[in-house]
């Protein structure tokens, strides 16, 4: 893999959780420190879509190799689309995996395999259960200025936007293989959530 842009959606509210789910802690680092540790195993440059002051987020940089850019949210509190549209001018790369933070378990040969599936399509969204998990994946530049133009119509939704590009649809059959939990699609949003997460990864 290669010339790949990671957003790191760190700005949200967390109101489930009580508490920024970006900076939990699992096995003595935070969420968002294990995320930028995995990504940069991939990654040609890293950008976290914050809300909080940049020092806190630099904080959790110390050691990782790949540039990062912190990018405040145009709209705080709007959502994952929000996000994203707000970092499209400090991409670089035409190939974009956009994390979420409360995923901290992220599966590098599940990457791969999403890597390998996005050519010739605008994304790759895998389908868990039937339903459809649009973040952990990846896009193409171009998709997130779709993203853009629809967000400038006051459309918020992540499934509006896939609806209108052009993504290849990858059922979890075809990559559970990798990572039997599938734990990267498997958000983490309220304090039982994360009780349970920690229960797993102990096991």
């Amino acid at each position: 893999m290669k010339s790949i842009t990671t957003i790191i959606l760190a700005g949200g509210e967390s109101k489930r959780m009580g508490r920024d789910k970006a900076f939990l802690l699992w096995k003595g680092k935070t969420f968002l420190r294990h995320i930028l540790e995995r990504v940069s195993q991939f990654s040609d440059e890293i950008i976290i879509s914050a809300n909080k002051e940049e020092s806190i987020y630099k904080k959790q940089l110390e050691g990782i190799k790949k540039p990062v850019k912190i990018i405040k949210d145009k709209n705080p509190y709007s959502g994952p689309l929000n996000g994203i549209v707000s970092c499209f001018k400090s991409i670089s790369y035409d190939n974009v995996f956009i994390a979420t933070c409360d995923t901290p378990d992220i599966n590098l040969n599940t990457v791969r395999f999403l890597f390998d599936s996005i050519k010739g399509y605008d994304a790759v969204i895998p389908v868990i259960n039937g339903k459809f998990q649009p973040l952990n994946t990846f896009y193409t530049k171009e998709s997130i200025s779709v993203a853009k133009h629809l967000y400038e119509k006051n459309v918020k939704s992540l499934f509006k936007w896939v609806e209108n590009i052009n993504a290849n649809f990858v059922p979890d059959k075809d990559f559970i293989k990798y990572d039997l939990s599938l734990s990267m699609f498997r958000s983490i949003n309220t304090p039982e959530e994360y009780r349970k997460f920690l229960l797993q990864k102990e096991l």
